[in-house]
């Protein structure tokens, strides 16, 4: 029996492989259905199911024929095993992926919401494929950073006020603040860094653009209100300026020269993963074990918290204001 490809079909038909399975198992059982009987069970029409058994037929090779006699479909030949949809290399990593995308929010009201969506997009296949849940979470593995807790009302409530454009209020706490302060807020964008979410939008009391973290937002609520996004606001590009999340309302498009020399492990692992689109990586010996790594970025604060990770393998070389914020750190430490 030949191998069939998903991607084959794809595109192709609209028969879904759940369907298709249902047909053989009901044949193979010798009940002989029919297109009527088939479609009752699947609720859907005749007509679909006519064209199933014949993408069965004719692209999976099974020995399907109507019995005129019992007006039903059966096997004209013994089908020992069903033709096998098999998963690529790409398709199998991106499943894979999407899967443990679910563990980053572990404990969430997200991951509830999560794993439904999931069983829905892969139930037609589980159990079908050439691979089991169960081999992948052996073979493979991942282990995420800290997760902030996201909540999922919140967030629902965000995304549609920034797609309505629909200016929202809530209470907000800043870090290291005793209490909370009243924002009215024209949101823009939001924005994932680093396993948190943020909310970018325009402060109407403040009169400018701020930065606001789902965990200390607390009792959003959508108004009436709208309100049009400067055409030159770009969500992506205004948190590109940043290391991380943090950003100069008053400088939104400010941006500094960062060298920072590191050597050793640090140097091997600067080569091989990217902190920042803008990030630049120059060997400076022959064995690049030691290495300058260059960033374009707004404010400073993360970048001191970076280069501090990698303890004396990290020395700033420019600019003067990040080698004294780090020096001034370290001293404290």
């Amino acid at each position: 029996m030949p191998k069939i490809f998903e991607t084959d079909r794809a595109g192709k038909t609209r028969a879904p492989m759940e369907r298709i399975y249902h047909i053989h198992e009901a044949v193979a059982s010798g009940r002989l259905p029919n297109c009527t009987t088939l479609a009752e069970e699947l609720e859907v029409t005749p007509k679909t199911i006519h064209r199933d058994i014949t993408f069965m037929r004719d692209r999976l090779g099974l020995p399907l024929e109507y019995d005129d006699p019992t007006h039903g479909y059966r096997y004209t030949e013994d089908v020992s095993s069903f033709p096998v949809f098999e998963i690529g290399a790409e398709e199998l990593a991106a499943l894979f992926l999407s899967r443990q995308a679910i563990e980053s929010v572990r404990g969430t009201q997200l991951e509830q919401t999560m794993r439904e969506v999931f069983a829905k997009l892969t139930r037609s296949i589980e159990g079908k494929v050439k691979f089991a849940w169960a081999d992948l979470d052996k073979a493979l593995s991942r282990k995420p950073g800290a997760v902030t807790k996201t909540n999922l009302k919140l967030f629902g409530n965000l995304a549609e006020a920034v797609l309505q454009q629909r200016v929202v209020k809530f209470d907000y706490r800043k870090l290291g603040a005793d209490q909370s302060e009243k924002r009215r807020v024209q949101p823009y964008h939001l924005g994932e860094v680093d396993q948190c979410w943020y909310l970018i939008g325009y402060d109407l009391d403040r009169k400018g653009l701020r930065t606001f973290a789902f965990p200390r937002i607390r009792a959003a609520k959508t108004q009436k209100e709208t309100f049009e996004v400067p055409d030159d606001f770009n969500g992506p590009s205004y948190l590109g300026t940043s290391f991380g999340i943090w950003t100069d309302p008053e400088r939104p498009d400010f941006k500094q020269e960062v060298r920072i020399e590191l050597s050793g492990y640090a140097a091997r692992l600067v080569q091989e993963r990217r902190w920042h689109p803008s990030q630049q990586v120059t060997p400076l010996n022959a064995t690049a074990s030691r290495v300058e790594v260059r960033f374009e970025v707004g404010r400073l604060e993360e970048l001191v918290r970076w280069t501090l990770s990698w303890g004396s393998q990290a020395k700033v070389k420019e600019p003067k204001e990040l080698r004294d914020q780090v020096k001034a750190e370290a001293a404290k430490i």
